[in-house]
């Protein structure tokens, strides 16, 4: 690690400590070449380190969201919040949280030495280091044109879009409230905020104890919840992404605070790895700038299908999202589709060969859409036959062949025209790191298409 990093990383060290934060004695911030900024168990360590213990502990005061802008300050406990706004009133009543806690970091930032979270702040990717911190969607223009016709392309432009119209309003609002140094609150900085938060903060609802939101609750207007925004933990994010470690975010052993619980054993010298969840490469390079690469227990290759709900429905805004799988959707290296599989019973239909490649709640969707009520009744009875092995077994009533040649006909018509999307742009040669990124992401769903589509075209289900 270069000394001026090595600097900012001790002093977040002892500033997190000094307010509670415990990191593991055998523990030590790195630069690795492909993640950057980790943790990992020290070289010359005496031992490893067993599974069960605790990595990082983040202390409530130490912490950046939203709830800070409402008191202007660190929340303390047990001691009560008294609330003293960071903005004016009429910012704080119609600004969504999610936005404010955006740019009470911004405030922080801009408040440099004297803020609070300075040492937390100064280990951060900076504003002026667009290369250090800019998702997809801020990429420059040249970058986002090889995400054309994929999935990240659509949430990219969708992103900036939101980020536009939020920052607008706010800042309208500072403004009109003469605000002081309002104008020191660019568009920019309030993209490097959103990327921080975006790529680093947690859930409230899963990161904060019954004890604390209880705390916390009376600071909350009316109607705002849990979820509404995010939190940012000094030191804890430094921990990166495996989406196969066993771990846990410990809020009871230690009321006011979070505790990383690693359920894996490391050798001195290895990574420590937090678990973001179950997401796939493509919200991964949205929400992180990264892909995770395949290997033989693990791929990460999905694209996403997004469905509107009927005129009518309760929700007619909100889309469904289903995924296409690169490996059969109930193979054991497919994480994301068998974690969705395993949440509700599916059809046997959503099992033939033909669709082994889908999310079987997407194949179901389709089939309910496009059933007539004669094959609706006959599919029934199908389904309720003993098929042997699901999806396999057994001859299909003509209602039901037919059925599937239309979701076949239908996905088939899909899958192309995806495709087709990603050749449109021809051959892009990539000249930097941000233009290879994504074009192996392209590559990556055109193989998925392509090997979803050949199933399909095989016809093995009739």
């Amino acid at each position: 690690m270069k000394r001026h990093d090595k600097t900012r990383f001790e002093a977040l060290l002892a500033w997190s400590r000094h307010h509670g934060a415990e990191l593991h004695p055998d523990l030590e911030i790195y630069c690795d070449d492909t993640t950057k900024f980790s943790l990992r168990v020290a070289p010359d360590a005496p031992h490893g380190v067993d599974c069960g213990f605790t990595a990082v502990t983040c202390p409530l005061a130490t912490t950046l969201s939203y709830l800070n802008a409402l008191v202007d300050a660190p929340i303390t406990l047990p001691s009560p919040c008294q609330p003293s706004a960071a903005f004016p009133t009429r910012f704080m009543q119609t600004v969504p949280p999610h936005v404010i806690g955006r740019f009470f970091l911004v405030k922080e930032y801009l408040r440099g030495k004297d803020s609070f979270w300075a040492p937390y702040i100064a280990t951060l990717p900076q504003p002026e280091h667009l290369d250090a911190w800019a998702l997809p969607a801020f990429w420059p223009d040249d970058d986002i044109e090889f995400l054309e016709g994929t999935n990240a392309h659509v949430a990219a432009e969708e992103m900036q879009d939101n980020v536009r119209r939020e920052f607008k309003q706010a800042r309208r609002c500072l403004k009109e409230d003469d605000f002081p140094d309002w104008q020191d609150y660019t568009q920019m900085l309030y993209k490097w905020a959103f990327c921080i938060f975006t790529s680093r903060s947690f859930r409230p609802s899963l990161i904060l104890s019954a004890a604390t939101k209880q705390h916390v609750s009376p600071l909350l207007p009316p109607g705002c919840q849990a979820d509404d925004f995010s939190i940012l933990q000094p030191l804890f994010d430094i921990a990166n992404h495996s989406m196969t470690a066993q771990y846990a975010w410990d809020v009871t052993t230690s009321p006011h605070a979070c505790r990383l619980v690693c359920r894996d054993p490391y050798q001195p010298g290895e990574q420590v790895f937090n678990n973001y969840g179950t997401k796939t490469n493509s919200e991964l390079l949205l929400a992180y700038g990264f892909l995770l690469p395949p290997t033989p227990a693990l791929h990460n290759d999905y694209v996403h299908v997004r469905k509107r709900q009927e005129q009518g429905s309760p929700n007619d805004n909100k889309p469904k999202d289903f995924l296409i799988s690169l490996r059969p959707a109930s193979h054991a290296s497919s994480l994301a589709t068998r974690a969705r599989v395993a949440m509700a019973p599916h059809s046997r239909l959503s099992f033939l060969p033909c669709f082994t490649h889908f999310e079987p709640a997407l194949i179901d969707d389709l089939t309910a859409a496009v059933a007539t009520p004669e094959q609706r009744a006959v599919l029934a009875e199908w389904e309720g036959q003993d098929s042997g092995l699901m999806g396999y077994g057994g001859a299909q009533p003509e209602e039901v062949a037919a059925l599937v040649e239309t979701v076949r006909g239908m996905l088939g018509g899909k899958l192309r025209y995806d495709l087709g999307r990603l050749g449109e742009s021809g051959e892009l040669v990539p000249v930097n790191r941000n233009q290879a990124l994504a074009a192996e992401y392209r590559e990556r769903c055109g193989r998925v298409l392509e090997e979803a589509l050949g199933w399909l075209e095989r016809g093995e289900a009739v």
